[in-house]
C-alpha cells in the first residue's frame, strides 16, 4: 500500500505508512503531486520568509518582514500571498515565502458520496478515497480526484488528513544527507518535500518523516517557486556530501524470471483495484507488485511502494528492461505509487481511478513527470 496519489488513481494509503511515518519533530497522518500538484493556500495559513521583504505602506511608513520571519498569511492573489503584520495585510510575492502550515490538503472520504460540478453529477465517490483540495467553502469542499476529475463534495462526507503542509521540490544533483536521523540518499531530478526553513537551510522529510537539513542551493522550486537568500550560516550545519554523477550499472535481468512477471502481470489485467489486497478479490500498486513478485516468484520484498522503492539495484530510466520496478511521487510527499515496467515505454499497474489492473505509458504526460526511480530485483 501506498500514499494517495493523484492523477490517474494511485491512492494506497496505508495508514502506518503512508503519508509519513513522521519524526518527533512533525506528525503528520499521511503521506506528496510531484511538482504539478497544486498547492492551495487557505485563510490563516502560515509560512516562513526565505528573503528580506520591505514594503511601503499608503501611509508612508516602511513595512519590513526579516528572513526567517514568520509569514501570517490571510489570501492570495496572482501577485502573492497576503499576509498580515499588524494592523497592515500586504502583498508578498510567493517567491519570498515557504508555507508551513496550512488548511488541509487532502481530505479522505469517510461516507459514500457524490461528486458534482455545477449541479450536475460527476461521479461517485468511494470510501478510503483521497481527494486533493483545491477551495473550501462553508459546506463543501472543491477538490481534484486521484484520476483527475474536478467538483465539490460536501463536508459531511470527507474528513481533514492533517500534517505539516509540504512543498515540493527537485534535486539538482545526486546527494547523499547525513545527521543523527541517519542517511538520505537523493538523486538528481528526484522529487522532495520541504517543511520548513531556518538557519538558512531548508528542512526536508525522506520517506520514512525523517527531517533532513539541504542548501538552497541544491533545490528547485520550478517557475516562479521559493527562492531562499543564501547565508553565511548554512557553514555551520554538517557539510552535504555530493554524490558521483555517473549511474552504476545494474545487474543483468533474469530473463526466465522477467518473462514470468510479465505473463503473471497480463494474466491479471482488468482485475479490481481493492485498497490492501493482494490477490484476495483485487490489488492495490503494491499489493499488485507482492503478489507476483513475493508470493509467485519468492523474492523478498517490503510491502509498501515507498519502501519496495528501496530494494534492489536503482536503474537508470535510460537502461530500464521488463521486469524492472518503476516508481512514481504522486502525492509530491516521496514515492506512492508502483508500476511493472513490460518494455516498449509501458507498465502495469493497479490503478484505483480506474478501479482496475492497466497498462500506461511512462512516456504519459502525468506519469513523466511523477516518476521518481526504478529498480531491478530480479
Amino acid at each position: 500500500m501506498e500514499s494517495p496519489a493523484f492523477g490517474p488513481f494511485q491512492s494506497e494509503v496505508f495508514y502506518k505508512e503512508c503519508c509519513y511515518h513522521m519524526s518527533h519533530k512533525f506528525k503528520l497522518a499521511v503521506g506528496t503531486t510531484a511538482l504539478a500538484i497544486i498547492s492551495i493556500v487557505g485563510l490563516r495559513d502560515t509560512g516562513v520568509f526565505v528573503q528580506d521583504h520591505n514594503t511601503t505602506l499608503y501611509s508612508g511608513s516602511e513595512l519590513k518582514f526579516a528572513v526567517e520571519e514568520q509569514a501570517n498569511i490571510v489570501d492570495s492573489n496572482d501577485r502573492g500571498y497576503i499576509v498580515q503584520k499588524g494592523n497592515a495585510k500586504v502583498t508578498v510575492p510567493k517567491e519570498k515565502i515557504l508555507v508551513t502550515e496550512s488548511k488541509p490538503q487532502y481530505y479522505t472520504v469517510k461516507k459514500n458520496a457524490i461528486l458534482k460540478k455545477d449541479g450536475k453529477v460527476v461521479r461517485n465517490l468511494f470510501i478510503g478515497e483521497t481527494l486533493q483540495t483545491v477551495k473550501h467553502y462553508p459546506n463543501t469542499v472543491a477538490v481534484n480526484t486521484e484520476d483527475g476529475l474536478f467538483g465539490s463534495v460536501e463536508n459531511k462526507f470527507i474528513e481533514p488528513i492533517e500534517g505539516p503542509h509540504m512543498t515540493p521540490a527537485k534535486v539538482k544533483q545526486n546527494l547523499k544527507l547525513e545527521n543523527a536521523n541517519g542517511v538520505y540518499q537523493l538523486a538528481k531530478n528526484q522529487s522532495v518535500n520541504v517543511v520548513s526553513y531556518k538557519d538558512g537551510l531548508f528542512i526536508i522529510l525522506d520517506e520514512e518523516g525523517k527531517d533532513f537539513q539541504i542548501d538552497p542551493n541544491y533545490l528547485d522550486f520550478g517557475e516562479g517557486g521559493v527562492k531562499a537568500v543564501q547565508r553565511a550560516v548554512i557553514q555551520k550545519q554538517a557539510p552535504v556530501k555530493k554524490i558521483a554523477e555517473p549511474v552504476a550499472i545494474a545487474p543483468k535481468v533474469d530473463g526466465a524470471k522477467a518473462q514470468q512477471v510479465i505473463d503473471s502481470a497480463f494474466s491479471k489485467m482488468g482485475s479490481p483495484y481493492v485498497w490492501g489486497a493482494t490477490g484476495d478479490g483485487g490489488y492495490d500498486c503494491s499489493g499488485l507488485v507482492y503478489a507476483i513478485y513475493v508470493n509467485e516468484l519468492g523474492i523478498s520484498l517490503p510491502r509498501t511502494s515507498s519502501a519496495q522503492s528501496q530494494v534492489g539495484a536503482q536503474v537508470d530510466r535510460s537502461q530500464l528492461q521488463p521486469g524492472d520496478l518503476i516508481f512514481f511521487n504522486t502525492m509530491g510527499k516521496g514515492v506512492s505509487h508502483v508500476g511493472i515496467y513490460i518494455g516498449d515505454d509501458t507498465f502495469i499497474h493497479a490503478n484505483s481511478g480506474s478501479g482496475r489492473v492497466k497498462q500506461n505509458k511512462l512516456s504519459e504526460k502525468y506519469y513523466n513527470s511523477r516518476f521518481v526511480n526504478a529498480t531491478r530485483v530480479l
